[in-house]
């Protein structure tokens, strides 16, 4: 390993508490900066990642002994008050989990994109029961004891009366695409739309009526000795004692109106801020105070920079943007929408790919966004790349868009694909790249008119990257390292010497002479002169994993699972000193190699006599005997 001088950078923050939770003795928080604990209702809280691949946690829910998580990589579950978290089961590994629900001891699982799941062994294995369930966003899950309810993104509400193997969309009464709370309390079931309202039904949702309340988007309810609570995004906190037929706003000592969500333990009700501060309602008194300060920073799964500005997206809060080097962040404006699946800049424009609202456009370098979703059917991108002044997008569920005029339009281009499910893409200046999930790496040589198949069908595509000056491309897999090929894929080559075997590439960043990777366990390694040698340069970074990497004048930033961004010199190994000598980052770097048994091949000797780092490395092999 070689050392590396690694800083935490005081953002982007995270926050958006979603999901609040008691068992009993302990209360559970879930945001997009990981689960905070407290033994002690609220008084005081710890952060508890650990075991979490992902920090982006949406929804808590107890089933006997175990405390189940839901993220947008998988579900994780604990028996020690989240000490340590393990993931539940490998059935939904990679799958977005945006809530969860516990009904006659099984445990169901709505998905983006992938339908509903449920679980009757405790989460060890699940199977899905999406028969009849159409919706691609399913937002809510609720039960009054008999059926099951989903309020969906697009889709309006579903119910299911035989433990999700069918489903039936209710519609009387309630003319709402988007359903994006509900609650069931006293033999009545309670609805908030996303621009409509709240509605109530009395006869288990065959129909509805509308509240006129005075409540903007209502994310959570809870109760608390047969008192109703509501959470407004905008307007706090509001309170109902006659079975929610009138409300009543209860904000004293709540200085944040942001509310996303809301929580109830035998003696005390919890409210969720979009900050990731959590306050406490004294009953007595009437009145919230602060219970949680903790700082919260997000999962950056993407980074890229414009001109002077340096862009991270996050898992669970935003986009946010720097103009000091990642000293400071600054919320970008426009986006409505918390998740960033995919980044890239160009001159001034800056084009963001999110989970479910689609790709907006920045013409200011990223201070201010709109969306630009004209020609597509897909609203969840995962990666884009220019090829020949057309910008391509990958969706998660409907293949490849290419637009020739920055964005402005879209068309789809999946002639050819066997998989509409693309991970990522790049470019080489003449052709297009496309990764998948299930299916390999496709090429397109005519912009996107037909795609080929050109190997790797047996691996989970993360990532690819073309390295320009040795005219390779290389791609990342989930599990089984890093692969090269320098002929357009019609070859492919291990390039993982001196990484973990079946290493789970999370991102690669290629620039000057240098290449840059990231792993599942949250190590960073790095590659000088096209040498096919990886070097650890992980010590003093903190987080598992890393999940995005990016270079910018001298810095090399990478983006952490509920870490934020951290940012570290770029280090200048293997050269030898102006005067001739050899320094002692290039002893390091020759004792590094041969203690991991890897040697760099043998290059000539520089031009003007100096010996560089390969040369080094090929000398002492030679000593050796190797």
């Amino acid at each position: 390993m070689i050392f590396a001088e690694w800083q935490q950078l005081g953002g982007p923050p995270g926050g958006q508490i979603r999901s609040i939770l008691y068992d009993g003795e302990f209360v559970y928080a879930g945001g997009s900066g990981g689960v905070l604990v407290s033994n002690n209702q609220g008084e005081l809280w710890s952060l508890r990642n650990e075991g979490l691949e992902s920090g982006d946690t949406k929804s808590i829910v107890q089933l006997g002994e175990y405390i189940f998580v839901a993220t947008d990589d998988n579900i994780y579950r604990t028996n020690n008050q989240g000490l340590l978290w393990e993931p539940s089961g490998n059935d939904l590994d990679g799958i977005y989990i945006k809530n969860l629900l516990v009904h006659n001891d099984v445990i169901f699982a709505a998905t983006y994109l992938r339908g509903m799941y449920s679980s009757t062994d405790f989460g060890n294995s699940w199977s899905s029961i999406s028969n009849g369930f159409p919706a691609k966003y399913p937002y809510y899950l609720e039960t009054d004891g008999i059926n099951i309810f989903c309020g969906t993104y697009l889709d309006g509400l579903y119910r299911s009366s035989d433990m999700g193997q069918s489903w039936t969309q209710l519609t009387n009464g309630l003319n709402a695409p988007s359903v994006i709370a509900l609650l069931s309390f006293e033999g009545k079931l309670f609805a908030s739309t996303l621009y409509s309202g709240l509605f109530i039904s009395s006869d288990a949702g065959n129909s509805w009526t509308p509240l006129n309340t005075n409540m903007s988007l209502v994310f959570d309810f809870t109760h608390l000795n047969g008192e109703l609570y509501a959470s407004s995004l905008f307007e706090g906190v509001f309170t109902s004692i006659d079975n929610g037929q009138t409300w009543t706003q209860i904000n004293n000592g709540l200085s944040e109106m942001n509310v996303r969500s809301l929580g109830a333990s035998e003696m005390a009700v919890y409210s969720g801020q979009v900050s990731g501060d959590i306050y406490k309602l004294n009953d007595e008194q009437d009145e919230w105070f602060i219970s949680n300060t903790l700082e919260l920073k997000s999962c950056v799964g993407s980074i890229s920079s414009s001109g002077s500005f340096l862009h991270a997206g996050t898992y669970g809060n935003t986009l946010f943007y720097s103009v000091n080097g990642g000293d400071t962040w600054t919320q970008s404006g426009g986006i409505t929408t918390v998740e960033i699946r995919a980044l890239i800049s160009s001159n001034q424009f800056v084009f963001v790919g999110t989970d479910m609202l689609g790709i907006y456009k920045s013409s200011d370098y990223g201070s201010t966004f709109s969306l630009r979703n004209n020609g597509l059917n897909s609203y969840w991108f995962n990666d884009f790349t220019i090829c020949e002044g057309n910008l391509f997008a990958g969706s998660g569920e409907e293949g490849i868009y290419i637009s020739a005029d920055l964005g402005e339009s879209w068309s789809s281009i999946n002639s050819g694909l066997e998989s509409l499910n693309i991970s990522s893409l790049a470019s080489d200046g003449e052709n297009v790249y496309a990764g998948t999930i299930d299916e390999g790496i496709f090429i397109t040589e005519n912009m996107g008119s037909n795609w080929t198949d050109i190997g790797l069908s047996s691996e989970y595509i993360t990532t690819i990257q073309y390295n320009e000056n040795n005219n390779t491309i290389f791609t990342g897999t989930k599990g089984n390292g890093l692969f090269k090929s320098s002929n357009q894929g019609l070859n492919w080559t291990s390039a993982s010497s001196g990484l973990p075997v079946n290493s789970y590439i999370r991102a690669l960043h290629i620039f000057d002479d240098k290449m840059l990777l990231c792993t599942n366990v949250g190590e960073i390694f790095i590659s000088y002169n096209y040498s096919n040698q990886w070097i650890n340069i992980t010590e003093n970074l903190f987080g598992t994993p890393v999940l995005s990497l990016h270079s910018l004048d001298n810095f090399i930033y990478a983006g952490v699972n509920a870490g934020g961004v951290w940012r570290c010199p770029i280090p200048e190994f293997g050269d030898a000193n102006l005067d001739g000598e050899i320094n002692i980052i290039d002893i390091v770097l020759v004792v590094d190699l041969i203690l991991s048994n890897e040697y760099s091949e043998i290059v000539d000797l520089n031009e003007d006599g100096n010996i560089n780092i390969l040369d080094i490395v090929a000398l002492v092999n030679i000593i050796l005997g190797n």
